[in-house]
């Protein structure tokens, strides 16, 4: 399931914070991921990760409606696939946040990251130049 340790490559993709973005999110990885001779599986995994952060991003992240870009660039490699967004909300580091109760309370959010690190093998966040900078990683052999 592997690719050719020798390749890497990477794409780029400029999104609004609206969520009718999320479609063009949706057909950016399919069409980047069609390239990366992975299981449908391990496809579905990134993609549904990925929506999930843009989601976020998007309904949490910025105080006003102005328009706002969002850069994702999606990175290959021999050994993983990497997602990074990029925004320039308020700072945020969902990777801090106190995992919620399942089964008690769910009105405080906190489940999206739950399914990111499910779906993914790494996640990282780090504040740069006043941009969350996002990343998330899923290893071809896992």
């Amino acid at each position: 399931m592997g690719v050719n340790a020798n390749t890497s490559w990477s794409k780029h993709i400029k999104l609004n914070n609206k969520t009718s973005e999320c479609s063009r999110l949706f057909e950016f990885l399919a069409d980047s991921l069609e390239q990366v001779p992975v299981t449908k599986e391990f496809k579905h995994d990134l993609k549904l990760a990925s929506e999930e952060l843009l989601a976020n991003i998007i309904n949490h992240s910025y105080d006003s409606d102005a328009d706002e870009a969002i850069d994702i660039e999606l990175a290959v490699d021999g050994s993983c696939v990497r997602i990074t967004f990029t925004d320039s909300a308020r700072e945020f580091n969902p990777l801090k946040r106190k995992n919620p109760e399942v089964l008690n309370d769910l009105s405080e959010g906190g489940m999206g990251i739950l399914l990111v690190k499910s779906l993914t093998d790494e996640q990282h966040y780090k504040r740069e130049n006043n941009h969350n900078v996002f990343t998330v990683i899923k290893n071809y052999n896992k």
